[in-house]
């Protein structure tokens, strides 16, 4: 049976039915086809326009990646082999994320002629890990960061440019007492009001976890121990105006100073326990003797 010859126009006509983009580029990084024109590129919206000969840095107007593209096309030349990465496109006030798979493509003798690439627009997926990833960190009952996720920040997020930070620990006063007198639904709230004044009395850098029922930690980098000190006691001026049931909230604070990557952590959070416990206590005692 004789195959049939497909020319170059019909072979483009194909190719363009394809969903994703793909493309040719020569050794310098000019394209010399490529099957769809996107809204990222400069002057695509003529019809009389055509991108061969250019280079990313003259077609895309978010310059940004177009020099990470010319970035990457050297080092598949230099090295001889492909590469896959995702960007993220902020063009028109719409955000979307593009998946870049791009290859060499050598001449009979084995020599590298240019770059071959395909385009694939993967925003959903990448949202919808975003949305999975946000559910996985997230306690639902107050937005905060989930007890689950501090392991997973303190590996992978603390940085030596955060020293000098402080530990705290809080804990809601009296929740037992709320859920017995009025119901889980109130002692919830409760939870939610000290979580609005954690979030609203520390300073955006803080990070913020709820680790158990009336229990959050928080990390608040580039502050001393006097520093935060300073914050605890406007919470707690702050509380007296938050009302639950006609009475202000009260919150245990305990505070430990890191001032060093070289001192132990877990130590600090072991020491921020214990004093949280030891404000809890002598508030205790206090309205005892009251």
């Amino acid at each position: 049976m004789e195959m049939m010859r497909i020319d170059y126009d019909l072979f483009k006509k194909i190719l363009k039915e394809i969903p994703s983009n793909i493309f040719f580029k020569d050794r310098e990084g000019r394209y010399v086809f490529s099957t769809h024109y996107w809204r990222h590129l400069q002057g695509a919206e003529d019809p009389s326009w055509d991108i061969a000969g250019k280079t990313d840095l003259e077609i895309r107007k978010d310059k940004e990646n177009a020099k990470l593209a010319m970035e990457q096309d050297r080092e598949i030349i230099r090295t001889g082999k492909g590469v896959s990465y995702v960007i993220e496109v902020n063009q028109d006030g719409v955000k979307e994320y593009l998946e870049l798979i791009k290859n060499p493509v050598r001449d009979d003798d084995g020599n590298i002629i240019g770059i071959v690439g395909l385009i694939n627009n993967v925003t959903e997926k990448i949202l919808l890990k975003k949305k999975l990833e946000k559910f996985a960190h997230t306690d639902m009952l107050t937005g905060l960061f989930n007890r689950h996720y501090l392991d997973d920040w303190i590996s992978n997020s603390l940085n030596a440019a955060m020293y000098p930070l402080c530990v705290i620990s809080a804990d809601c006063d009296g929740l037992k007492v709320v859920n017995d007198k009025y119901g889980h639904v109130i002692g919830d709230e409760l939870i939610r009001l000290t979580a609005s004044l954690l979030r609203v009395g520390f300073p955006e850098r803080a990070v913020i976890f709820r680790t158990g029922g009336d229990e959050f930690f928080i990390v608040l980098p580039n502050t001393t121990e006097e520093e935060c000190k300073k914050y605890i006691i406007s919470m707690r001026e702050t509380s007296r105006s938050l009302l639950l049931r006609g009475r202000p909230i009260c919150v245990s604070f305990g505070i430990c100073e890191v001032p060093s990557p070289s001192v132990n952590l877990v130590n600090a959070m072991e020491i921020s326990d214990k004093r949280m416990y030891e404000d809890k206590n002598f508030k205790s005692s206090s309205r005892k003797r009251k």
